[in-house]
């Protein structure tokens, strides 16, 4: 892979001659009440707003309205207090927005009220899948009273009745927290009823009303020609310019529809597909294909498809905003994570660089962004073995975080986990053990007992108990972290693959080499064809395989 160079001369950043004006609302949120209406929320008098670089701006209008002037593309709005409330959307502050004609929206609520709303999603939610389960009962009962299916095939559907019903737990708590963090006001009526199905688990009426529309893949590509058409009709170029973005935006919102109703429902690879629908709409849209990217990376392990949207995306930074830009930092980091995966950590560690260099001109030395930066880079120097350099990166990071976002935050519980990784690597494994720990225990807070990045702290205690010895312990963890990646990201994902090696590696120290092989034979089963025989984990899964075989073989003799 050709590494993308820091450009070492003077970057200039263009301001506009004429300061405009950014209209925003602080605000809480909107509703749906049981049959489906709006109730609007109500606007947040006595808020404070802080932008970075101005004074204060305080909301002083009944509607929660406030504006301010911009001299750039881009500013970095700090903070929004209003005391009682809490911002619904925790990472909408500190941030950096691009100027926009249409108001910044900024959605509080008390914390009791947001509670609430979390428990009353879940509560709905949980009683739909009931209705759901006992509708499907009822039919399974029908059916064999009726003799259309025998006693064998009603056992076997009840049992996967019931496994498939425990698999829900995980979509209950991310389908609440989604829905509690929902603003029905910045929706258009058709999205408020479609948005209203899924919180209420209507997803079947969900996919109905999306329907309504027609086709997506095929008026996506309607939509594409359209916009050929614009091009060679220069004479009609501004009336066709307009109706062309305001069905991509609907059409956009559509696939985004489906995207989050697939997701919810655990069926990555067709959500994924709605992504990449959205993103094939428009292609210098820098944040649609960065999310594309993400998703395929993080869900579906595709990673040369990943990449090629990271790519794309970072064309379309450098021809519009240059390099020394937020979103080119943002996209050479995630190029880079891509470049771990694959094995290629020298490119990772120049692209993390790269990342870091940038983010701090931007934002300065001590920004939750360069923290991450920081982080990034402890990691690519940890998987090329340099420890040290490791460690002192996450102990930058870790020190920003802490001032900034304070000990709960779940930013901090990556550091930890990532300072864990690298004690266990010097065989502090003591250490490593209360680092990962406190990561775990941020995590189980922060996003429930079912969620990926929970399964990582289960799976780095788990290989810190086998290096101690402590097998039973050892495997209770590494089995929560293989439910929880397996529920979540498929049986084929390389996150199980890995827990897999782990699994066959405590059997392994205990002489199991039977039940071992079992494991790594399951993980490289998953491991060779996403990323063929030349991936360092790929031999080193080899390399174990002929060790157990040549142990047991021994043994039989």
């Amino acid at each position: 892979m050709k590494k993308l160079l820091l450009l070492t001369a003077c970057i200039m950043i263009g301001f506009y001659a004429l300061a405009q004006t950014q209209q925003g609302y602080v605000k809480t949120k909107g509703r749906m009440d049981a049959q489906g209406k709006l109730l609007p929320g109500h606007g947040l008098k006595g808020a404070t707003v802080s932008i970075q670089g101005r004074t204060a701006v305080l909301v002083n209008q009944d509607d929660g309205s406030f504006s301010f002037p911009v001299t750039a593309s881009q500013f970095r709005l700090d903070s929004v207090k209003k005391k009682g409330y809490q911002l619904v959307d925790h990472d909408a502050c500190p941030k950096t927005y691009t100027y926009s004609k249409n108001p910044l929206y900024i959605v509080m609520e008390t914390p009791d009220q947001q509670l609430q709303d979390q428990l009353t999603a879940e509560r709905k939610i949980r009683r739909n899948l009931q209705k759901q389960l006992q509708e499907k009962e009822d039919a399974l009962e029908a059916m064999k009273a009726q003799q259309t299916i025998s006693d064998e095939a009603y056992r076997l559907a009840l049992q996967q009745l019931y496994q498939d019903q425990e698999s829900n737990e995980q979509l209950i708590k991310d389908m609440a927290r989604r829905y509690a963090a929902l603003d029905y006001d910045q929706l258009d009526e058709f999205y408020r009823q479609v948005s209203f199905c899924i919180e209420n688990g209507a997803l079947v009426k969900a996919d109905s009303l999306l329907k309504t529309k027609g086709d997506v893949a095929k008026q996506v590509e309607e939509q594409l020609q359209r916009g050929q058409a614009i091009q060679e009709q220069e004479a009609e170029l501004d009336k066709a310019k307009t109706v062309h973005a305001a069905d991509q935006e609907e059409l956009a919102r559509r696939c985004y529809s489906y995207f989050e109703t697939y997701a919810a429902q655990h069926k990555n690879e067709a959500a994924a597909h709605y992504l990449e629908l959205r993103a094939k709409l428009d292609t210098t849209n820098v944040g649609w294909q960065t999310e594309a990217g993400l998703f395929i990376s993080d869900y579906l392990a595709d990673y040369n498809t990943a990449l090629t949207y990271y790519q794309s995306a970072l064309k379309q930074v450098l021809a519009s905003e240059g390099l020394l830009s937020r979103w080119a930092a943002l996209l050479l980091g995630n190029i880079g994570a891509v470049s771990t995966q694959i094995g290629d950590y020298n490119s990772a560690l120049s692209y993390q660089e790269n990342a870091l260099t940038i983010t701090k001109r931007l934002f300065g030395e001590y920004d939750p962004e360069t923290a991450q930066c920081y982080e990034n880079l402890g990691t690519a120097y940890s998987d090329l073995g340099k420890y040290n350099d490791a460690l002192e990166c996450h102990n930058k990071a870790l020190s920003i975080w802490q001032s900034v976002l304070g000990e709960d935050h779940p930013d901090l519980a990556q550091c930890y986990n990532n300072t864990g990784s690298v004690y266990y690597y010097l065989d502090e494994t003591g250490k490593a053990l209360e680092l990962h720990n406190k990561a775990l225990e941020i995590r189980k807070k922060a996003f429930g007992e079912n969620h990926p990045l929970v399964a990582v702290d289960y799976n780095n205690i788990g290989t810190v108990y086998t290096n101690l010895g402590e097998y039973d312990k050892a495997l209770e963890y590494l089995g929560h972290a293989l439910s929880i990646w397996q529920n979540v990201l498929g049986e084929d994902h390389p996150d199980v693959a890995q827990c897999y090696n782990n699994f066959g590696v405590a059997h392994f120290l205990q002489g199991n080499y039977d039940t071992a092989l079992d494991y790594f034979r399951k993980a490289l089963g998953i491991l060779q064809p996403v990323f063929g025989n030349q991936h360092p984990d790929v031999k080193a899964t080899q390399d174990i395989i002929l060790k157990a075989t040549e142990r047991l073989n021994n043994g039989k003799k």
